[in-house]
């Protein structure tokens, strides 16, 4: 750019000699920007989308937004994700970039990561989830927390009520100016969660409605956020996140347990201090913290009250380096200590896991991008199978932004610790699970005028081999993990994005499929009838509409969610059937000078659909939300 400048700087000062007015001819140079998951499937949640669920957590805005499978216990209770097939254990959680999932279970609980409390998502799937860690044999989800330089001062608060006795009050201060920021978020929310439901347990003819019981929680969270520039290159931030939760745990409808049975309590903080240092073309980042987490379980039946403490240390240095226009080259260093102090466990448990990852995206031209990433991971001082993946993108069409994807991976899960050291039960023997996954697609993007489009579809196929699966166990009682399967998980997603401005009135429409096949392969013996049988609760088909119209200040949005119906049984002999659900929301904005009020009535399940997504646990009928939110900023 500056020898461009410099061959052109004599002729303007030329020109200007002569003329006392110029009229310059506009040259755009243009520099391709590196893409970091060139050939992965990589989907972020949009802000608008994002706001839509401001209220709510990110079990809901997943499950209705995207393709990807929540299993989900009801309103407030626990809260997995299945990744193109694969089970709870197989999606890596990153907070920041440090995952988050709990070394016991090896999981998250999305009930309880408020929207509120994230400025952005984005899913990984399969094979993409090497770019921010390893074990995510279906994929991975990054949370992220962004600084608004541009702040002065921001105040929000926003109370929603909700059927069922359902509360949530939410408030937020940012201050700073373009050297220091400060955003503080709090959250209180509570609820009886005494909804109707018919009870099928009972008769499937003729069920009678009854209310949930025993099904209530409480949260109450804060985030806060410090960032302060240091010098001209350097960025110091700091972020806590607390929060307690605490939740009865209501029994199926097959059982008739004690009033108040089963309650749940579990407390966290996550600490982190960030360091990121720029200079020209290169960020190195250092990140340093502390997550706390507490659980209590009570069960009044089995008489257990038991603890359960884990406290890691995360810290990680990496380096981002863009050579050239076409090439960007990365490396990362990981280390993480986690302290398990458990009744279920004989004796405290301890886990160290360090990795090294190393990656290059090159563009070989402006049709063809390449990606090609290693990591290497040492846990508790034993080399694991190393995670190598490579991906490619290439545009088609010179004149039109239409390209084909691919990737190729290797990618492995280690046991939990539950798996592991639970006692009784634990197996100290298990291997790790180990798999080879490959999507290859097509991504078509268009824009006339205010209208764009966008469209994309991709097939994947993934081998698992070693696949963890608990099963009674042969001499005792108790169960037991082994090492029993291997999944080949296969299917094909289906996306369409349209947005249109036509005047005052914006238009926009998504729509996701997905078709998931995931069957054991590896038979347990001759006779064994889940040999060839989709996973349990795995929905073969999903499908998710959104569709929002604003207007000046008026807004309504549309949702439809469809679940096919997933097997209960290994051997596929009985099924939840599938179920569909509508949603509406209608909303609208007041200015008055620089404060901004919102209100939106949103009703959930407009059809009344009775379904289950877990069998017997009974699902709300149609419910309502009323939110009000104000906002003054400067």
């Amino acid at each position: 750019m500056l020898f461009c400048f410099g061959l052109i700087l004599p002729f303007i000062g030329q020109s200007q000699m002569i003329f006392d007015t110029l009229d310059l001819v506009v040259v755009e140079i243009m520099s391709q920007k590196i893409e970091k998951t060139a050939g992965f499937t990589v989907v972020q949640v949009d802000s608008s989308t994002r706001a839509d669920y401001l209220t709510q957590n990110l079990a809901e805005l997943i499950s209705s937004t995207t393709p990807v499978f929540v299993k989900s216990y009801g309103q407030g209770s626990l809260a997995t994700t299945s990744f193109r097939g694969v089970s709870a254990t197989h999606t890596q959680v990153l907070w920041n970039g440090v995952n988050i999932n709990s070394p016991m279970p090896g999981q998250s609980d999305f009930s309880q990561i408020p929207v509120y409390f994230v400025d952005q998502v984005k899913l990984y799937f399969g094979a993409a989830s090497i770019f921010q860690t390893s074990g995510g044999l279906g994929g991975s989800i990054s949370i992220e927390n962004k600084v608004p330089w541009n702040n002065l001062l921001n105040i929000e608060l926003l109370q929603e009520a909700a059927s069922f006795e359902t509360y949530r009050t939410f408030a937020g201060v940012k201050v700073g100016n373009s050297r220091f920021q400060s955003s503080t978020r709090v959250l209180f929310a509570s609820a009886e969660n005494n909804f109707e439901f018919l009870n099928i347990a009972v008769s499937r003819e003729n069920p009678p409605v009854q209310f949930r019981k025993d099904a209530s929680f409480l949260q109450n969270g804060i985030l806060q956020e410090l960032a302060l520039k240091a010098g001209k290159r350097g960025i110091l931030s700091a972020k806590i996140w607390a929060q307690e939760n605490h939740r009865e745990i209501p029994p199926n409808i097959l059982v008739n347990a004690p009033e108040g049975n089963e309650n749940l309590t579990e407390n966290f903080m996550r600490g982190l201090i960030s360091f990121d240092y720029f200079a020209g073309q290169s960020v190195i980042s250092a990140q340093s913290g502390i997550l706390y987490n507490f659980l209590n379980y009570q069960n009044k039946t089995s008489l257990t009250d038991a603890d359960n403490t884990v406290v890691s240390s995360v810290n990680s240095i990496k380096s981002e380096n863009q050579i050239s226009d076409k090439l960007f080259i990365n490396a990362g260093l990981n280390f993480s200590h986690h302290q398990v102090n458990s009744e279920n466990y004989i004796e405290n448990k301890i886990r160290d896991e360090g990795s090294l990852s190393a990656g290059l995206n090159y563009h070989v031209n402006d049709r063809v991008f390449l990606n090609l990433l290693v990591r290497q991971e040492i846990i508790d001082g034993r080399l694991t199978p190393a995670t190598p993946s490579f991906g490619i993108k290439y545009k088609i069409l010179k004149a039109e932004d239409f390209t084909f994807k691919f990737n190729f991976a290797r990618n492995f899960h280690a046991p939990t610790l539950n798996d592991l050291y639970w006692f009784p039960g634990g197996n100290a023997n298990l291997q790790n699970e180990t798999g080879y996954s490959s999507e290859t697609g097509f991504i078509w993007k268009k824009q006339i005028e205010n209208l764009c489009f966008e469209t994309s579809l991709t097939g994947f196929y993934s081998d698992i081999q070693n696949w963890i699966m608990w099963q009674p166990d042969s001499v005792n009682s108790f169960w037991t993990p082994l090492n029993l399967k291997n999944v080949i998980s296969t299917g094909i997603e289906a996306g369409v994005k349209v947005s249109l401005k036509t005047g005052k009135a914006n238009w926009s429409y998504t729509f996701g499929y997905a078709f998931t096949s995931a069957e054991n392969k590896k038979p347990l013996s001759e006779n064994d009838q889940a040999d060839g049988k989709q996973l349990i609760y795995v929905p073969k088909n999903t499908v998710n509409q959104n569709l929002k119209l604003s207007y000046k200040n008026f807004s309504l949005g549309y949702s439809m969610n469809y679940t096919g119906k997933r097997f209960t049984t290994s051997d596929n002999s009985r099924y939840m059937p599938a179920f569909t659900l509508h949603d509406l929301r209608f909303g609208k904005l007041v200015f008055i000078g620089k404060s901004v009020f919102e209100v939106n009535f949103s009703i959930f399940n407009l059809t009344g659909k009775n379904y289950q997504v877990i069998a017997w646990q009974p699902m709300p009928g149609r419910n309502y939300s009323f939110s009000v939110r104000y906002n003054f900023g400067k």
